[in-house]
C-alpha cells in the first residue's frame, strides 16, 4: 500500500527533526468518527511531522516519542505539556502580543500592557536588523538595554496586580487575574521570552507549527472528519512527507508514474541539507495522483463549450437555459 511504503521516508524524517537545532511544536484538534481527537506537529522550516492521538497534552506527546530525544530549542506556546522535556525553550511571543493586547483594551488603566508590547515589537525589528547586517549576535549593549526595560515594565505591572489573597474557609490555589498570570509567567520564564535575543536560530514567534496545521484543518473545513483511526493516521503519514517535499520546493511532477525519472527525493538534513539514503525505496505516490494520473492514460479531452440556440426563447428552452452541447 501507498501508506506502508511512506512509512520508512516519514521516519527519517523523524529522526532529522529530533537532531534539529531548532524546532516547533503544535497541536489542533479534529474529529474521528465524530469524537474529537487531537494532531501535535513538531516541524522545522524543512521537516514536518504529524501524530493523531485521541488525547491532548503530555499523553499525545509522549506516545509521539520524539520530543523525549529532542536536545535543541523547541519552540511552542508556553503549554506545560511542552515544559515538561529536559531541553531549552523559547515562547512564542505572537501569543504574548495577543494576551497584553486584550489586557490593554480591557484594563485602559494598565499602560503596562502597551509598553511590554512597544517592546516586544521594538527587540523583534532590531533582532531583524542583525541578522539584516549578517552579524552573528546581537550587540551586548542593545540586549542589555532590552532586558533592563523589559524588567521595568514588569516591575510597574506587578506593582499594580498584586496576588489575589486567599478567601477565610477556602482550600485549593487561588485563581488570579489574567494579568497576574502573564505578568508572573514573563516574570519567571524570562529566558525563554527573551530566548530570540541570544540566539539567532530562535524566531519572534511560532508561526512555523501554526502553518502546518493549517492544511489539516482546511481538509477538516472541506470534507469534515475523519471515519476511522486507520483514516486519520494515513492521513497524517501522507501529509507529513507532502509538507515536507513542499518545503524543500521539489516539484510533485517527476512523481507521476507516467514520466521517466524516480520520484521526489525529499532532502532532509540535520544542519542543512542531508540527502537520506539515495536508494531508499521511495516508488510511491499518493492516492490523488493515481487516481487523476493512471498509467497509460492521458488527460481527457478540452471539452467544447456549450452552444446557446439562436432560435427565439419559445422555439428553444421554455426556461432560457442552454440548448444540447454540440458534439
Amino acid at each position: 500500500m501507498t501508506v506502508a511504503r511512506l512509512e520508512v521516508p516519514v521516519t527519517a524524517i523523524r529522526d532529522a527533526l529530533v537532531a534539529a537545532p531548532v524546532a516547533h511544536a503544535d497541536e489542533t484538534s479534529r474529529r474521528v468518527n465524530s469524537i474529537l481527537h487531537w494532531l501535535p506537529v513538531l516541524s522545522t522550516n524543512r521537516l514536518t511531522a504529524y501524530f493523531p492521538h485521541p488525547k491532548r497534552g503530555a499523553e499525545a506527546l509522549d506516545a509521539f516519542g520524539l520530543l523525549s530525544q529532542f536536545v535543541g530549542v523547541l519552540v511552542h506556546d508556553h503549554g506545560s505539556a511542552c515544559q515538561r522535556y529536559q531541553c531549552l525553550h523559547a515562547f512564542c511571543n505572537a501569543h504574548h502580543r495577543r494576551e497584553l493586547i486584550t489586557i490593554a483594551e480591557r484594563s485602559p488603566s494598565q499602560p503596562w500592557a502597551t509598553d511590554m508590547i512597544t517592546l516586544l515589537c521594538q527587540a523583534n525589528a532590531v533582532v531583524g536588523e542583525a541578522q539584516a547586517q549578517d552579524l552573528e549576535t546581537l550587540p551586548a549593549s542593545n540586549s542589555e538595554h532590552l532586558r533592563t526595560r523589559y524588567d521595568t515594565i514588569l516591575s510597574k505591572a506587578e506593582a499594580g496586580n498584586p496576588p489575589r489573597p486567599r478567601r477565610p474557609g477556602t482550600r485549593g490555589r487561588v485563581k488570579q487575574s489574567p494579568a497576574y498570570n502573564l505578568i508572573r509567567r514573563l516574570r519567571e520564564r524570562r529566558n525563554e521570552v527573551l530566548r530570540f535575543l541570544t540566539d539567532r536560530r530562535v524566531p519572534f514567534d511560532n508561526n512555523q507549527a501554526e502553518r502546518d496545521l493549517r492544511m489539516p484543518k482546511l481538509k477538516q473545513k472541506v470534507s469534515g472528519c475523519f471515519r476511522s483511526d486507520t483514516g486519520a493516521g494515513d492521513f497524517a503519514i501522507i501529509r507529513s512527507y507532502l509538507s515536507t517535499l513542499r518545503t524543500i520546493r521539489r516539484s510533485f511532477q517527476p512523481a507521476r508514474p507516467d514520466l521517466p525519472g524516480p520520484p521526489p527525493m525529499p532532502q532532509i538534513g540535520v544542519a542543512d541539507i542531508v540527502t537520506v539514503g539515495a536508494y531508499l525505496r521511495l516508488n510511491f505516490l499518493p492516492a490523488a495522483f493515481t487516481r487523476y494520473f493512471p498509467v497509460g492514460r492521458s488527460l481527457p479531452p478540452k471539452q467544447s463549450p456549450p452552444v446557446r440556440s439562436t432560435w427565439p426563447r419559445s422555439f428553444s428552452n421554455p426556461r432560457g437555459g442552454v440548448d444540447h452541447v454540440s458534439e
